[in-house]
């Protein structure tokens, strides 16, 4: 039987795992096991705390803003069984954007993290300017605020923590508990769940109205791709990623939807918590992957020829199998012993390394995995399936799959999904997971949905003769040179991004003559490679200059002529959130980085180089 709604299948499944586990906390230097009976009656207290003191209407929206934990999920089912509308935000977020959503939803209460957090919604409250629009504090219809951890919190009239809403709420649960039934029981599928908003890389970000049956359709799709299988349960499902993303919060109802412990950890630390959980199951933005990557290979740069000799030649050992791997074909007898002794020496101590010596499934998303990394954690025994989709498919449209996966596409359609492509090669997509529009925006709504109930997804792809999605490019990032030429910058970007010592790349040219790049340089890799080649870390220094000229000539020699790279130019500073350059998701700006950088970018038009790449 189909589920009603998230908040009925956090607390059907809770009953039926009881004293099983449903999470595993970092505390300390170890990992605490929370079972599915206390992570329920937390949820049951905290529900019954808001309603003692806050009896908000159904479908009254309630921000969240905190990073991953325990508290944020419980708050998040909590708050889901009263009928409220759960709005997470990015805690990296600055004034205005947290200003803006709360103006947007019109919420009423906030579930916020701590002091720093709280800080920036008061700030908000007193007026905030966004997209050149000013905003009075009368915008924001905030009634109370919710701390997980009040430490350094004067008190005020403002704010109670979540521990006193607890306690409060576990004295009245016999009181409450009529209240809390009557709404459950009133909640249907279609109701909407919640507002998760667009990271805004192309304008002013967008509320995505997600329903439970959008949410509980692609979880019970998904299930058709073995995913979560009995396998990746053993080890548990690693969250670190943000659960104001839908990637991290498909996760999250995950957990629950199929009775797995999720691992919840976080960014500082999640090689050591890998380490320490052996997870089977991690999802992850490619960035991580590519930092990984990038890690590895700067270490086996770093160690002796003998090693460097036996992890290229197990690596090739791995690489040789993959087209056989991918069609579940049986490896040819040589090849098979020769991946036994290279994994014996070399590949499992790599997974070992890594925590992921129990991984069913690696699971990346939200952006283009570039070949070289998948390529290698393949040939490594770990395959990551790449998967697509956007905050407006909840968030997946295709996965690849361990019986039918392909390095360079996102996979085929889940179950249930229905796609085409435009004239244009713009991706098109039907499906009780796709959404039917964006809060309070009639108008973007109307040019992402047609007339025939297709959502425009944005992206250029292709599929092969598999069925198998391609993805080549976001449809307002193509580039027309003045010669009429069309590039895919992401394919450009995601080759240079990969070498040694870039971060990012941005690749310039729209109605110019030709295509020029913006690099950023890690700085951790930078400091590794001037160890290890003796030259100075002089980000514009002939020999850093002579470096990063090679990649550039190593991905030109790939390229047509009218999409090669003729300049380049090294930024003195990492793109960051923190300094506009990056979304919430770590996506780049575009239009930021081309506004930012304006002079240096003509500068390559004009004639007046320095770094260059000819």
């Amino acid at each position: 039987m189909a589920d009603t709604h998230l908040a009925q299948m956090f607390f059907d499944r809770a009953r039926a795992g009881g004293s099983g586990t449903a999470y595993l906390v970092r505390r300390g230097p170890a990992f605490t096991a929370i079972k599915w009976s206390e992570a329920a009656e937390r949820a049951q207290a905290i529900a019954s705390g808001v309603l003692t003191e806050l009896p908000l209407e159904m479908g009254t929206c309630v921000t969240i803003m905190a990073n991953t934990c325990l508290d944020w999920i419980l708050c998040d089912f909590a708050l889901l069984s009263l009928g409220l509308l759960t709005v997470p935000i990015y805690v990296s977020l600055l004034t205005p954007e947290v200003g803006y959503i709360h103006a947007d939803t019109r919420a009423e209460l906030l579930i916020v993290e701590n002091r720093e957090m709280l800080e920036k919604v008061r700030a908000a409250r007193e007026g905030f300017n966004f997209y050149d629009q000013d905003y009075a504090a009368t915008t924001i219809k905030l009634r109370r605020c919710i701390v997980l951890d009040p430490t350094g919190l004067a008190p005020a009239d403002d704010w109670e923590s979540l521990a006193q809403v607890e306690q409060r709420g576990r004295a009245a649960l016999a009181d409450t508990r009529a209240e809390r039934e009557r709404r459950m029981s009133a909640i249907k599928r279609s109701d909407v769940a919640t507002y998760t908003y667009t990271s805004g890389t192309t304008g002013e970000p967008k509320g995505v109205i997600q329903t439970h049956d959008n949410m509980l359709s692609i979880l019970e799709n998904v299930e058709d791709a073995q995913i979560f299988t009995d396998r990746a349960k053993i080890g548990g499902a690693f969250l670190f990623l943000p659960l104001a993303h839908s990637f991290g919060r498909l996760v999250e109802f995950g957990g629950a939807f199929y009775t797995t412990k999720v691992i919840l950890s976080s960014v500082p630390t999640v090689a050591e918590d890998l380490a320490l959980t052996r997870p089977g199951f991690l999802p992850a933005a490619p960035r991580v992957f590519e930092r990984v990557y990038g890690k590895i290979m700067t270490g086996v740069a770093n160690g002796s020829p003998i090693k460097q000799r036996l992890f290229h030649w197990a690596i090739g050992v791995g690489k040789r199998t993959i087209p056989y791997r991918q069609r579940a074909q049986p490896l040819p007898l040589a090849l098979g012993l020769q991946l036994k002794l290279a994994d014996k020496l070399v590949l499992s101590k790599i997974r070992a390394k890594l925590g992921m010596d129990r991984m069913h499934a690696l699971l990346s998303g939200s952006a283009a995995l570039p070949r070289e990394v998948a390529e290698f954690f393949a040939s490594a025994g770990l395959v990551i399936l790449e998967a697509y989709g956007l905050t407006e498919t909840c968030p997946g449209l295709t996965t690849n799959r361990y019986d039918n996966w392909r390095i360079g596409t996102v996979g085929p359609a889940i179950k249930g999904v229905q796609l085409t492509l435009a004239a244009d090669g713009e991706i098109l997509a039907k499906g009780p997971n796709v959404v039917s529009g964006y809060l309070n925006r009639p108008e973007a709504t109307a040019e992402a949905w047609d007339s025939d109930g297709w959502f425009h997804t944005g992206d250029i792809g292709e599929l092969d003769a598999d069925g198998h999605l391609r993805i080549t490019d976001r449809k307002k990032d193509l580039i027309k040179t003045s010669g009429g030429k069309y590039v895919a910058p992401q394919k450009i970007e995601g080759l240079l991004k990969t070498k040694p010592i870039l971060s990012e790349a941005v690749v310039i040219g729209d109605n110019r003559k030709y295509c020029v790049v913006l690099v950023t340089v890690d700085k951790e890799k930078l400091a590794a490679w001037s160890q290890r080649t003796g030259n100075p870390p002089d980000l514009h220094g002939p020999a850093v200059q002579k470096e990063i000229q090679g990649y550039v000539d190593e991905v030109n020699r790939g390229l047509a002529s009218f999409e090669s790279i003729k300049y380049f130019r090294v930024l003195d500073e990492e793109f960051t959130v923190e300094n506009g350059m990056l979304t919430a998701s770590f996506k780049v700006k575009r239009k930021q980085v081309a506004t930012r950088y304006k002079d240096l970018i003509d500068s390559m038009f004009t004639g007046k180089t320095s770094d260059k790449s000819e």
